[in-house]
């Protein structure tokens, strides 16, 4: 590329996002200061966002192949491509991110003075006369305890590192990334608790927000060695190898269910069995539906109670808690 080429439409995407990402920047602390829309502050949402609009760039390149510059693009462009992912039947988590990533262009664009301050959004949204919202399908359904013990024993002869993280996920609900990410220091062992993200976003939640998890006591051996390993690392991570275990991990619980025939649901599979059986302890212990939803909610980082039985809690472990569904 010359210097005074501008690179193709689709660099041009990736540069004028380039112009609003902050790594390591709290998500959780940008809401807070109502910026999170006008930033992107995860390396894996930037590289998600330019994948996206680098395939946007092709759709208008074969369409319009006059338009060589960032300026020329428009709304009917943005709205014409949406309607090819609908009738490609693409799923609607998908197409949501697509339109949270030209959503974002456009400020970036707006941001940078390649848009005017005039322009019509680039992709409205549906009270504007564009696209509703798309969500991926909701699947409460988790890996029996049975069947997460069986995958563990058999990915521990092969790689006990990722066997000991998915141990972790199936005790305290983590994601894959912040089990990855976990310190010493973050295990307290005589509360039975984690904290995380008390003071950064070190531990890589999914926000940014900060989070404490309760433990059950039986699991205290197991954290005790965790913590440990840390202390022996001169980081303080449980995980030397942190920063490609989790795609690790992914691969050895593919292999696991294929070789075990057990349906895959992936590593997120652990964090849903521990919520279901969470969701059985609360019970147990007297809460109501909604109480143990609730509770279980907050141990995942989630505020929602919906979000708890849309995704984590099937309908038939909750009619054998013996409480009615609601909601």
């Amino acid at each position: 590329m010359s210097k005074n080429s501008e690179g193709s439409l689709g660099y041009q995407m990736m540069k004028a996002l380039q112009g609003i990402f902050q790594p390591g920047t709290s998500r959780y602390k940008a809401k807070r200061y109502h910026r999170d829309a006008e930033l992107i502050t995860g390396i894996s949402t930037m590289r998600c966002m330019s994948a996206d609009v680098h395939q946007f760039a092709r759709y208008i390149r074969f369409y319009w192949p006059h338009v060589k510059h960032l300026p020329e693009i428009h709304t009917e462009m943005a709205l014409a491509y949406i309607r090819v992912l609908e009738q490609q039947e693409r799923s609607g988590g998908r197409i949501g991110r697509v339109c949270a990533s030209i959503r974002k262009l456009d400020i970036a664009c707006c941001k940078a003075g390649i848009f005017t301050a005039d322009a019509p959004p680039l992709l409205p949204y549906k009270d504007q006369g564009g696209p509703g919202s798309f969500h991926s399908e909701t699947r409460p359904v988790a890996y029996t305890y049975e069947q997460a013990q069986t995958m563990i024993a058999y990915i521990t002869s092969s790689d006990p590192v990722v066997a000991r993280l998915l141990t972790l996920m199936r005790v305290t609900g983590l994601r894959v990334r912040e089990t990855s990410y976990l310190k010493a220091n973050d295990i307290d062992l005589e509360q039975c608790a984690l904290s995380l993200n008390e003071e950064d976003n070190s531990n890589r939640t999914k926000g940014g927000r900060p989070r404490p998890v309760i433990f059950e006591p039986e699991q205290k051996v197991f954290l005790e060695q965790l913590k440990h390993l840390g202390e022996e690392n001169p980081t303080g991570h449980i995980f030397r190898d942190r920063r490609g275990l989790p795609d690790r991990a992914r691969v050895c619980v593919r292999k696991a269910c294929s070789d075990l025939n057990i349906l895959s649901l992936g590593t997120h599979g652990f964090r849903k069995t521990f919520a279901e059986l969470d969701y059985q302890r609360n019970i147990q212990a007297c809460a109501s539906d909604q109480q143990a939803l609730l509770i279980t909610a907050k141990q995942l980082g989630h505020n929602r109670v919906e979000v708890t039985w849309q995704s984590y809690i099937s309908p038939n472990q909750r009619k054998r808690s013996g409480r009615k569904r609601s909601g």
